[in-house]
């Protein structure tokens, strides 16, 4: 069956999470913790945050008791998570790669986004980032706004009918292969791992990608 749709995951697959990541710690950490003035101590910090925040698949919990616990710096939020959510979508930016793909795959394909998330946050993400013009946002899909999220194939269902196609004739591109590959596969789309950091070691047989600009080798 001809594939007509392409659907993406946001962060990591064409949001450089990595880089509004990395920025948010740093403002939370010179928020809180103007003490640290030698860059190498504060940059310290900030890349044990990174460590520690897993990619963004980790509960922000884990990133607070172990910024209190290695160095005695207590966030005040009650919630990190929902502060995280509140001011992350500030700092998003694309991959440098992505605009001129989907530009490309967008006059050959219908474009659609799959993410994970609160729905305000991951909608400001898109619009922040510049990529919002590529979708059309009454079939965007967005976990917050659905009592399940991916891998759950329910998840991908609905953004197929909004953009009036079959999961047989779609292809989901995400960097979390618990999440967005094994979701998609179950959904019955043909999913393409991105993964940013080299080479990784996989099993099944499916397209492995490293940027997102790659997926024009083979749609």
């Amino acid at each position: 069956m001809a594939i007509r749709a392409i659907f993406f995951d946001f962060d990591d697959t064409i949001g450089h999470r990595e880089a509004y990541a990395y920025d948010c710690y740093r403002r939370i950490i010179k928020e809180q913790a103007p003490h640290l003035t030698d860059p190498f101590e504060f940059e310290a910090v900030v890349q044990d945050c990174m460590l520690w925040d897993e990619k963004g698949n980790i509960d922000k919990t884990h990133v607070k008791n172990m910024l209190k616990e290695t160095y005695g710096i207590e966030l005040p939020y009650e919630d990190l998570n929902a502060y995280w959510d509140q001011i992350l979508w500030e700092h998003c930016v694309p991959y440098s790669d992505s605009e001129k793909t989907l530009e490309i795959l967008s006059k050959r394909y219908k474009l659609g986004l799959i993410t994970n998330g609160p729905s305000v946050g991951q909608r400001n993400k898109l619009r922040n980032s510049g990529l919002s013009r590529f979708f059309d946002p009454e079939q965007i899909v967005v976990s917050g706004d659905y009592p399940f999220r991916k891998p759950d194939p329910r998840l991908f269902y609905p953004a197929c009918e909004k953009l009036d196609v079959l999961p047989q004739e779609s292809v989901y591109v995400g960097d979390i292969y618990g999440r967005d590959v094994l979701g998609a596969h179950r959904a019955g789309m043909t999913p393409v791992w991105i993964w940013n950091w080299g080479e990784r070691k996989c099993g099944t047989d499916i397209l492995i990608i490293h940027k997102i600009s790659d997926l024009l080798d083979y749609y």
